[in-house]
């Protein structure tokens, strides 16, 4: 199982919620994905998230600078990954995305199409790389589905179907940036 954080922790709650619940989790050996704000997520970052997706411009908050680029954003996601993180995405919206993990940095674009509604496209994101990675696929082709998945939602009133996803498929290709 791999459980998602996603969203801000609401202020009637412990500000250390997922701090806490990714404690218990690590005993079960139980996998975990962040895609919240800057504090929940470096709290959590030391107990070894599977996934962690800011966007470019949490990226920035984070490390205090302004990321304007996938080839910028690239040291300091792999700053998050020594720090803990197996795969960090990091997402530019209509600009496509970046994968870094120990394996290297992977950039992939985004498929055409028109922009329907934004909200949900992140975690629509999010679920996508959990799913395929619960397929067996390797992160590189997770992250290809991701995109994938993210931009099929932003695409669409409402959810995206898999017909929606597997016909924007072919249009996104994940490329190696760096190998570590």
């Amino acid at each position: 199982d791999i459980v998602v954080f996603a969203g801000s922790i609401p202020s009637s709650l412990p500000h250390d919620l997922y701090r806490h619940i990714a404690t218990i989790l690590n005993e079960r050996n139980v996998r975990f994905a962040v895609d919240t704000t800057k504090e929940a997520m470096l709290e959590v970052l030391p107990l070894g998230p599977f996934l962690i997706k800011p966007n470019h411009h949490e990226l920035g908050e984070i490390f205090d600078v302004e990321i304007t680029s996938k080839e910028m954003a690239v040291p300091y996601a792999q700053q998050l990954v020594e720090r803990g993180a197996e795969n960090v995405v990091i997402s530019f919206a209509g600009d496509g995305a970046l994968l870094v993990n120990r394996q290297g940095a992977y950039t992939a674009n985004t498929p055409a199409g028109k922009l329907v509604n934004s909200v949900g496209a992140g975690d629509s994101l999010v679920a996508g790389f959990v799913a395929s990675h619960a397929l067996g696929k390797t992160p590189e082709e997770a992250f290809r589905y991701a995109v994938t998945t993210g931009s099929a939602s932003a695409y669409s009133f409402g959810l995206c179907t898999k017909e929606d996803i597997d016909r924007l498929l072919v249009d996104v290709n994940v490329v190696e940036l760096i190998q570590s």
